[in-house]
């Protein structure tokens, strides 16, 4: 009898356990992913892609984060930090937190913006996941310190844990212009990059889960030995023109071409941007971030290859023929 009550208890856990493990899988795999390349222009709000925080942080954050503080259109997606002047709030300030409904795993997450300069607050771009969403706390961040602007913070936590703070010296200053920053989050390392240039790659501790890519301006508190004192000067405001997530990395990078029995261009020529000895998408998306001024090809020859139409100047007509050629329209340049 004992022995029956014993077997049956332990049927039971079983089935228990398998039901509880099912449940965490399919609320698990109910998360939305983003798995293909991803660019918001912020044209206008899209409920379905992005989220206007509405709530507190607490701890550091000296501010309340509210819808009005985030506006979105004709190219642009503005964070504004503000006095709160209602006195049933906890917080003396209101800003804005800018969140993609879905969550983005390995891969080159980019940003164009301008920060907000002043003492005691900081403008921000990362991915995060936390408790909040089920999840260890997983977040990749570059950080910009109202303090001063001619510096850019990088950071990641994994599980929780961070103290992985790193300090590039941009030889600009961010908050007079947008400029392009980025980092290719890899298993085993974060690599970061300001207007398409690798300027530090970290190490060790890297975060693995899957996160939303975030944007924020807020006032600091008890962080003054960080951030500096914050001074309470608004309206303050930090700017941003576009989000874009590629899931293969970096576009710059040289992928390995795939061996084929038939030939290919050779290297360094017309349209080889990234001199792999392959024409493709991967050049076409160095032309495009050329015209907008948001790389150089510091190269005379990288140039000279890149002038597709060879009238001497790098344009959109150069970019039209390149496009043409990948998708077989034309055959030779």
């Amino acid at each position: 009898m004992v022995k029956k009550s014993f077997s049956s208890f332990l049927l039971v856990s079983v089935l228990l356990c398998t039901f509880i493990f099912a449940f965490s899988t399919n609320v698990f795999s109910s998360k939305p992913m983003t798995t293909t390349y991803f660019e918001s222009d912020f044209s206008r709000h899209d409920a379905n892609i992005w989220e206007k925080a509405d709530w507190d942080n607490g701890d550091v954050f000296n501010c309340m984060w509210r819808p009005s503080q985030v506006t979105v259109g004709n190219g642009k997606m503005i964070l504004t930090l503000d006095k709160d002047y209602d006195p049933s709030h906890e917080y003396p300030y209101k800003s804005g937190e800018y969140r993609t409904t879905s969550y983005f795993g390995y891969g080159y997450f980019e940003v164009r913006m301008k920060p907000a300069k002043n003492p005691g607050i900081v403008s921000s771009f990362f991915t995060y996941t936390g408790p909040w969403d089920g999840d260890p706390w997983d977040e990749i961040d570059i950080e910009f310190l109202g303090k001063d602007t001619t510096m850019v913070q990088f950071n990641w936590w994994k599980d929780g844990k961070g103290g992985n703070e790193y300090y590039h010296h941009l030889g600009f200053d961010a908050s007079q212009s947008f400029n392009t920053y980025g980092f290719d989050w890899k298993p085993d390392s974060i690599d970061f990059y300001v207007n398409g240039v690798k300027v530090y790659t970290g190490y060790g501790n890297i975060p693995r889960t899957p996160g939303k890519i975030m944007m924020n301006l807020w006032p600091g508190r008890n962080v003054d030995e960080w951030l500096a004192p914050y001074d309470g000067r608004t309206p303050l405001m930090a700017e941003y023109e576009y989000v874009r997530y590629y899931p293969n990395g970096f576009p710059g990078n040289n992928p390995t071409p795939t061996p084929s029995p038939s030939p290919t261009p050779t290297p360094g020529s017309k349209g080889d941007i990234n001199g792999d000895g392959v024409i493709n998408t991967n050049d076409y998306v160095l032309l495009k971030r050329y015209i907008l001024e948001e790389m150089d090809f510091p190269d005379y020859r990288q140039r000279q290859i890149a002038d597709v139409n060879n009238d001497g100047v790098i344009n959109t007509l150069d970019a039209a023929l390149l496009s043409r050629y990948i998708l077989e329209i034309i055959k030779s340049f």
